[in-house]
C-alpha cells in the first residue's frame, strides 16, 4: 500500500498489486495497493492463490486457470494483446457471488516478471470497459438456455 496514504490514513485510490511470476518472490515495481480494507474475501483468496502460482513453469494461462479454481471463481476469457499495449496476455475473472461477486483483470506485462492484479472498477485498462458487458451477456445466456 503507498506509504503516503497509510500515513495520512487516507484509503488508496485505486486497487491493484503486482505479484511476482515466479516463486522467486522478488520485489514488486509497483507498491501493493490491493490491501484488506480494500478486498472481498473472495478477492483476497484469489490473489493468495494466483501468488501460489509458479507462473515460469506453468504458464500464463494455467496459473490463473488453477488460481481461480482454488476459489471456485471462474475465467471470463483469456486473451493475447497486441505489441503495443502495456501488456502481452489479460484475463478477466470472476470471483464470489451475488452481491459479493468481483471482477478482475490479471495481466501479463511485456517484461514478464510480475503480474499486475486489479478488479475492474478500479482498472483503467481499455479492456477493463468490455468486461461488464460480457458478463452481462453471459449471464443473459445462461437465462436464456
Amino acid at each position: 500500500m503507498d506509504a503516503s496514504n497509510v500515513l495520512a490514513g487516507e484509503a488508496p485510490s485505486k486497487i491493484s498489486s503486482a505479484i511476482p511470476a515466479s516463486t522467486n518472490r522478488q520485489a514488486a515495481d509497483k507498491p501493493d495497493k490491493m490491501g484488506p480494507d480494500t478486498m472481498s474475501p473472495d478477492t483476497m483468496g484469489f490473489e493468495l492463490a494466483l501468488q501460489l502460482q509458479d507462473l515460469q513453469s506453468s504458464g500464463f494461462e494455467a496459473a490463473v486457470a488453477a488460481a481461480v479454481d482454488s476459489v471456485g471463481g471462474e475465467v471470463l476469457f483469456d486473451m493475447p494483446l497486441p505489441e503495443e499495449t502495456d501488456c502481452q496476455r489479460v484475463a478477466a475473472v470472476s470471483v464470489g457471488s451475488g452481491k459479493d461477486r468481483a471482477l478482475i483483470l490479471v495481466m501479463l506485462p511485456h517484461e514478464g516478471d510480475m503480474l499486475r492484479v486489479e478488479t475492474v472498477e478500479e482498472s483503467s485498462h481499455p479492456v477493463a470497459g468490455i468486461v461488464a458487458a460480457y458478463v452481462g451477456l453471459m449471464d443473459h445466456l445462461a437465462v436464456a438456455a
